[in-house]
Order: structure tokens, then sequence, then C-alpha cells
């Protein structure tokens, strides 16, 4: 028989610990909205990528989601199966590849947009709009880059 144990308020207060959860929670919550539309979290942040940038490197790609390359290849790879993005021979290197949202891969976004809303303001539901936008702006400054 297992047993509950309660956190310490040494742990459930560190903010390594709430950055971690509201991080878990976020994923569980994405995942959960999104089902029906078999992307993950990643594949996601790699098409908002390809949609902001027309093409870009796997390793442009690894380097700005903070992922290394290996995970980037098997995570195009997976979309370029599914029609969702597309290699291509890059115009000023012929011996490398770039990487572009398809038009399959622009109408998933364009689809996955209403669940993601959902996500988010179901996470976000306990804090009023200010907060949010206060949470928001906190966040980015934290992981803004040294000067």
């Amino acid at each position: 028989m297992a047993v509950s144990v309660r956190l310490p308020d040494s742990i459930r207060a560190r903010l390594p610990y709430l950055l971690s959860r509201a991080y878990q929670r976020q994923l569980v919550l994405f995942a959960e909205h999104t089902r029906e539309l078999d992307v993950s979290g990643r594949e996601y942040a790699v098409m908002l990528l390809l949609e902001a940038h027309e093409r870009l490197w796997q390793s442009q790609i690894a380097e700005a989601l903070g992922l290394d390359r290996t995970t980037v290849t098997y995570l195009v790879d997976a979309m370029e199966k599914r029609g969702l993005a597309a290699r291509q021979r890059d115009p000023a290197d012929r011996r490398a590849h770039v990487i572009a949202l398809t038009a399959a891969g622009t109408a998933l976004l364009a689809e996955l947009a209403p669940a993601v809303r959902a996500a988010r303001d179901e996470l976000l539901a306990p804090l009023s709009e200010p907060e949010q936008e206060q949470l928001r702006d906190l966040l980015i400054r934290l992981n803004q880059e040294p000067v």
C-alpha cells in the first residue's frame, strides 16, 4: 500500500520547484488539449519557429529552441513524414539543407491555435488578466540573455 508523501515547505516553496511544476502542468494541458491533432510541444515550437522564418538550418532550430541537433533531426524527420515540414537544398550552399514549413504545417498551426489558447487559459485561470501579464513580463525578464 503506497502512502502519500506531503512535500515539505522547504521544497514546495522553492522557485525551481515551482517553475518546474508550472512547466509540467503546462505540458500536460497542452497534450490534453491538442491530443486529437497529434502534435508534440516540441513539434509545435518548431512549426512556430518555421512560421516566423521562411527557412532554417537544423542547427539554427536547435540553437533557437535549446535542443540538441539529434533531437531536431528526429523532430524534422517525423514532421517531414507527416508533410508538415520539408527539407530543401540551401540555395547559398548546395551541400546543406534548410527546413521550411509546408502548407499542411501552416494549416495545422491554424488548427492548433484554439487548443493552445485553451491550454494556456486553463493554466492561467487562477490569475487575473493583470497578473497573467505580470507573470509573462517577469518570465521574459528572467529569460533574457545577460548583456
